[in-house]
């Protein structure tokens, strides 16, 4: 574009910021330059449906010529500014001014999978995740360098942030830079910020691989997003040469960000009008609508009302809560499906992910733990930047992770912050960051038997540690049992599914579930006092069991399962649009925790709950006798002065001493005391404990 075509275009776009008024009668760009001189970065905002509603070709300029059209922005910014405010602009510069353009759709609204060569050089709008955010770097605009054969120092421009530098009025033979000395106290530096956003999870085609489209950000955008966020992006789309292919004709997309605005973690795109609030409402206030909420999650999979009716409420979540001393109360419900194969717990979970306002959905056997949490990743500069994993990227929303049981133990441990800190720390490659995973886990593993054994405990059924097994709300075991009459009505349910569509009726549809969840999880609940003694009732009775049976030595319930319990009713209450958790919500949440008690908590020697086998991994009745039989071998130990003591002589005098008399039971006490690395054996037969080892 020629010079005189820009300082019409300079004109054009002065009239236009001169003359504009809102529907107030304001001069909107009039006041905004006067305000932008007080602030040390000069952002001055241009409002896209402004340009179209007043000057539609100038609105198609910012559109078709972006840089050229900004260049003249500056301009006629400058040119307003040395009018409103004269004695103040005379210190303003051009370079000073930073014209951002801004509104829902500007420009070209393009998705990223339908990013191509065709808007190489427009403007355009894009929304993604944001997945990767760099350090930030320093690259001159006007750079001042002595080079040699010059007396002089010449100055380097550099038009456009894509760009390289180019030598200012010097004819003749080229320079290279490389060679030349950089005058730092005349050069002119800003800061840039690499990104790059992703399509979402909802837009993704099936079996598609997520499609990507790097970002620069120039200094008044730098940080104004971050990983896992969703964003909107206008700016430039520009091409670079591919790295490593800079002599072939192979280049890259590159987006130069103009505006950026993160729509945060939550739920952005299920977007409430006040209609639907007073539809939800209405809804609400109909008899029976809590089961018909039940009965439209996944009504295409058969039964599992309890399990159903704790996925929809962890969905919802509790009440996230920072007390007074700073510690910090996690809302989220974490819940874990263990079963037989074929029960549909994979369609469960992917249902979740699908219905949840922000959910993520992956399998266990391909993940790791920088997949979960969070990568460190150098850069082709040889800088490091941070990558956002699954559970980060699911902050604010749901994450389910199908087959848990499958990963390898080192990129499990990477969930164990997550799920009780609501955190991700990583400390690699020089960066130590704490990231945000406000984020409800639901997982699903098999049992390690190909089928789930009811006469083994949870742990030996399994293939996961008590340390994550303890971090779940809730445990729900989905057996396939036979029955007749139960198998029957299966297979005539999952043929109406596919034929007449009867299961579907007198249920929700999807959208309405969420916006029904979108909705109920913001609202905030207060736990009654009626409520909080009904919960309290349970978690007594419960612990009474263990104070009054001193054969079993039980531990029914811990204080952990209690604030599980709270977590539940105050989801209840939400479900139910409430703001005071009432006795029935407080019922509700019994009713769940005593069904994971009941089955997954279960000691099948005793027949009783035994939260034990979920925190240690052993019953509380064999961890009594554990530590009776090996205190007997310390005693023989101290006896012998610390000599090894016999097998045949130790089981004697356990028989002897205490309430264990049967011989085949205290050898396998002895040989899990041994797999635990309690005792060793010396020479064969002969045991002795190992030093500062405990239960």
């Amino acid at each position: 574009m020629g010079e005189s075509q820009s300082l019409t275009l300079s004109d054009e776009i002065y009239e236009f910021l001169s003359n504009f008024r809102d529907e107030n009668g304001r001069y909107r760009y009039r006041e905004q330059v006067r305000d932008i001189l007080a602030y040390e970065v000069k952002t001055y905002r241009i409002y896209f449906d402004d340009l179209k509603y007043s000057n539609i070709n100038l609105a198609r300029e910012f559109m078709e010529h972006p840089y050229d059209t900004l260049d003249a922005a500056k301009d006629a910014v400058l040119r307003l500014a040395s009018v409103e405010k004269p004695l103040e602009a005379e210190k303003l510069s051009k370079d000073d001014i930073y014209v951002e353009i801004v509104g829902d759709d500007v420009g070209y609204t393009v998705k990223l999978r339908d990013i191509s060569s065709k808007y190489i050089g427009k403007l355009i709008t894009v929304r993604g995740l944001l997945v990767k955010v760099s350090q930030i770097y320093s690259i001159p605009t006007i750079a001042v360098y002595q080079c040699p054969g010059y007396r002089e120092p010449i100055r380097f421009v550099r038009k456009r942030i894509s760009e390289g530098l180019e030598p200012e009025n010097i004819l003749g033979k080229s320079i290279k830079i490389k060679q030349c000395k950089l005058v730092k106290e005349e050069t002119k530096f800003t800061d840039i910020q690499y990104a790059r956003i992703q399509e979402r999870p909802d837009e993704l085609p099936p079996g598609q691989i997520p499609r990507f489209l790097d970002v620069i950000l120039e200094k008044p955008l730098i940080d104004k997003a971050y990983p896992g966020d969703f964003v909107k992006i206008i700016g430039v789309l520009d091409i670079i040469p591919r790295e490593g292919k800079r002599r072939t004709e192979e280049y890259e997309f590159r987006l130069i960000a103009n505006h950026i605005e993160s729509k945060g973690k939550e739920a952005f795109e299920v977007r409430l009008s006040r209609n639907d609030e007073k539809e939800i409402r209405k809804k609400a206030s109909e008899p029976g609508f809590y089961q018909k909420l039940i009965r439209s999650f996944a009504p295409s999979i058969y039964g599992y009302d309890d399990i159903k009716e704790a996925l929809l409420l962890s969905l919802i979540g509790g009440e996230d809560k920072i007390l007074p001393d700073g510690t910090r109360i996690r809302g989220r419900i974490h819940i874990l499906l263990v079963g037989d194969p074929g029960v549909a717990k994979s369609q469960l979970l992917k249902y979740v992910a699908m219905v949840a306002p922000k959910g993520i959905y992956t399998s266990g056997r391909g993940s790791t733990a920088a997949g979960l949490t969070a990568a460190v990743l150098k850069e082709a500069g040889g800088g490091m930047s941070l990558e956002a994993g699954a559970v980060v990227l699911a902050d604010m929303g749901v994450c389910a992770i199908d087959e848990i049981d499958k990963m390898r133990p080192e990129d499990r441990v990477a969930l164990h912050e997550a799920m009780e800190q609501q955190t991700v720390s990583i400390s690699k490659g020089g960066i130590i960051a704490t990231l945000n995973a406000r984020t409800t886990i639901i997982a699903a593993a098999n049992p390690v038997d190909g089928v789930y054994n009811p006469y083994k405990p949870l742990v030996e059924n399994v293939n996961l540690p008590v340390t994550l097994l303890s971090r779940f709300d809730l445990i729900l075991l989905v057996r396939d049992e036979f029955n007749e009459e139960k198998d029957r009505r299966l297979i005539e349910h999952m043929i109406k599914a596919r034929t007449s569509g009867e299961p579907y009726r007198d249920t929700f549809d999807i959208d309405f579930l969420r916006k029904f969840i979108a909705y109920a999880s913001k609202i905030r609940v207060e736990l009654t006092d009626e409520a909080s003694k009904e919960l309290m009732n349970y978690f007594m009775n419960m612990r009474r069991i263990a104070s009054t049976s001193e054969e079993s030595k039980v531990v029914p319930i811990t204080p952990r399962q209690f604030e599980a319990l709270i977590r539940l009713a105050e989801a209840s209450a939400k479900a139910h649009l409430r703001d005071k958790v009432s006795v029935e919500d407080a019922k509700i949440a019994i009713k769940l925790m005593d069904l994971y008690l009941r089955s997954a908590a279960l000691d099948v020697s005793t027949q009783q709950p035994d939260v034990s086998i979920i925190m240690t991994g052993v019953p509380a009745k064999r961890a009594s006798k554990l530590a009776t039989v090996l205190n007997v071998l310390r005693m023989l130990e101290k006896e012998r002065g610390g000599e090894p003591v016999s097998e045949d002589e130790w089981i004697e005098k356990v028989i002897t001493t205490t309430h264990i008399k049967d011989t085949n039971e205290i050898i396998e006490i002895i040989e899990k005391l041994k797999n635990a690395s309690i005792i060793y054996e010396p020479t064969p037969g002969h045991y002795k404990t190992v030093r500062g080892a405990t239960l």
